[in-house]
């Protein structure tokens, strides 16, 4: 069956740690045989959605008429958690440290808090080169032993230019390089199906994070409702909805997964939900003031 409303993008990444399922260990051994270099197809943003594969295939897409837009298509759910799952906890998850990366075991624990999947954390992913570059730089202090996953990741990254090793660190390119990844059709852990309408609405998404990462004036109009449209209470409610995902409750990250649920996130897949009362929040007019908001400010 198709992913529900309520998981669709906070579903899954089936990571390959100690005791996960088959299809995940079997895709992390797909992934570390890998070595070839991947690539980079250059594509104008309009055709994007008609270049993405119909099957299980790893493909990079710098976006030509995006400067610094990177998509990678994952071959399936569970390859793309085997490359992002520790990546993803490093930096956005509740609950998980942000200043040392956490053992497979560590990951599993914490996923099975959040779903009855023991794999779930996003179905979708947006990183920074400079996070990527990060994230290598403290496995590499913490003497840590990558994944096949990540293995993979850091060859791509690599080899598409995005991060380097210099002066014994590993450092970005470009500040302004962003990379957003979307899973391959087919079955995900749990008995869900990513299909092409579920890739497309985790695909919008993380879009929508590129343009609150990339266009400062939308990013600035999202903040500033943030703090000073938007009563006390419905940023409390929509923090607390949020955190509930699993996302970490800082203003960094609910501020831009608020943005990218409210106005690139298709109605079906929404996991936000009104809440009556004065501390609560009504979605629909939420959305609504934000979008005049950010229309303003593109004027």
């Amino acid at each position: 069956m198709g992913l529900t409303a309520a998981c669709a993008l906070s579903l899954s990444l089936a990571a390959a740690w100690p005791g996960g399922d088959a299809c995940a260990q079997a895709g992390a051994t797909r992934l570390d045989m890998q070595s070839e270099p991947l690539e980079v197809r250059r594509i104008p943003f309009a055709q994007l959605d008609a270049s993405l594969p119909a099957d299980a295939r790893l493909a990079l897409f710098a976006i030509a008429d995006r400067p610094g837009l990177y998509v990678l298509h994952a071959p399936s759910l569970g390859e793309q958690g085997a490359m992002f799952s520790r990546v993803v906890a490093l930096f956005e998850r509740r609950d998980m440290p942000h200043d040392h990366i956490v053992t497979m075991a560590a990951i599993a624990a914490h996923a099975r808090r959040f779903g009855a999947d023991p794999a779930g954390l996003t179905a979708g992913n947006n990183f920074s080169s400079v996070e990527l570059a990060h994230f290598f730089d403290v496995a590499r202090q913490q003497r840590l032993e990558l994944t096949a996953g990540e293995r993979t990741l850091q060859r791509v990254v690599v080899q598409s230019g995005l991060i380097a090793e210099r002066d014994g660190g590993w450092q970005a390119r470009s500040t302004h390089d962003f990379l957003i990844t979307i899973p391959g059709l087919g079955p995900a852990p749990g008995g869900e199906t990513i299909d092409v309408p579920v890739r497309a609405a985790i695909l919008s998404h993380e879009l929508g994070h590129w343009q609150y990462f990339s266009n400062d004036a939308y990013a600035h109009a999202c903040r500033t409702f943030w703090w000073h449209e938007l009563s006390y209470g419905e940023r409390a409610e929509l923090t607390r909805q949020l955190e509930g995902m699993g996302y970490d409750p800082s203003d960094r990250i609910v501020i831009d997964e608020t943005q990218a649920y409210l106005l690139h996130t298709p109605a079906r897949y929404m996991p936000l939900v009104d809440v009556p009362g004065p501390g609560g929040v009504n979605i629909a007019l939420v959305r609504g003031k934000l979008q005049k908001a950010v229309s303003e400010a593109s004027r």
